[in-house]
């Protein structure tokens, strides 16, 4: 295993079909590849399992997803890395993107998040139709870089990002783009079949599938219509994959809208309600939060 350039990272909530499909799908193009997951409320004869079958590292960890994904990064074996949420499944080898970095062409490899909902989903208060809108910025659904040139020059806590005006989301991770400036982005594509996952393309390679809302039996409300997507959206997955849609494809990113109208207008606070103000700024908080309980759990990474 030390072999491997790259190891794959993956915080877990539950979700335990698509977690099979997620880590055979790395074992199919990685059979030697570290990876390593950090499971949250249990499940121990589940990660058992990985180990026998797909020979992951794995740690069950009482925390919440911030910390998973530092003390994770902080575990990390090799120079680079890839971060990817459980409900991603590779379709092609990576080693293409992996070639951007090792020849200096880019810095990062991930997804803009820049992603408009499905034309046929009904459209959630304050989204003006976006599923994620913080363009420039990058997440972990899918995130690869040199692990190791960025601890070196910046260290763990240079994952947590700043808040940039325009934006009508934020994540803690953002620090990882915003310090690494030379992006190559996936393009995001919708399936009407799929509910709100997206086929990420690079160029007219598909490299991987996201499904989104994963672990939506533990983070939604059965009672929302979220829930019911993201569980329509995961059987037809389910019982299509490997053999996925393709057909009636539709770009996820928006490239038909006006960006730099939507940042003014979301920088100006020229929204239908306050609340995804609030919702943005509650979140800043709670990652103001996270770097104190880092900085006084530090002694306890890995």
């Amino acid at each position: 295993m030390g072999a491997s350039p790259i190891s794959f990272l993956t915080p877990y909530w539950s979700g335990a079909e698509m977690m099979r499909l997620h880590l055979a799908s790395i074992r199919r193009f990685y059979p030697d590849a570290p990876i390593l997951v950090s499971k949250r409320d249990g499940g121990a004869a589940e990660m058992a399992a990985y180990r026998r079958e797909f020979g992951i590292d794995g740690w069950l960890e009482d925390c919440g997803y911030t910390n998973a994904y530092l003390r994770l990064l902080a575990r990390c074996p090799t120079r680079y890395v890839c971060i990817a949420d459980h409900d991603t499944v590779l379709l092609a080898s990576l080693d293409p993107l992996l070639a951007r970095l090792t020849d200096g062409r880019s810095d990062l490899v991930g997804i803009e998040e820049r992603i408009r909902l499905p034309q046929d989903a009904a459209p959630w208060p304050d989204t003006a139709g976006w599923l994620r809108f913080a363009p420039g910025c990058t997440a972990a659904n899918f995130l690869l870089f040199d692990w190791q040139a960025f601890k070196s020059r910046w260290g763990l806590g240079g994952v947590f990002g700043t808040p940039v005006a325009g934006a009508r989301h934020f994540d803690f991770d953002y620090g990882i783009g915003q310090r690494l400036a030379r992006h190559h982005y996936l393009r995001p594509y919708h399936s009407p079949k799929y509910g709100l996952g997206n086929l990420l393309k690079d160029g007219d390679q598909p490299v991987a599938w996201h499904q989104w809302y994963g672990s939506y039996r533990t983070r939604l409300r059965e009672s929302t219509g979220l829930y019911a997507i993201a569980a329509a959206g995961e059987r037809a997955f389910m019982a299509d994959y490997p053999h996925l849609s393709q057909e009636d494809l539709s770009p996820a990113w928006g490239p038909d809208r006006d960006i730099a109208a939507e940042q003014a207008t979301a920088a100006a606070g020229v929204l239908e309600t306050p609340s995804p103000a609030r919702r943005w700024a509650g979140r800043y908080l709670r990652v103001l939060a996270a770097r104190i309980a880092v900085r006084l759990d530090r002694g306890r990474l890995p």
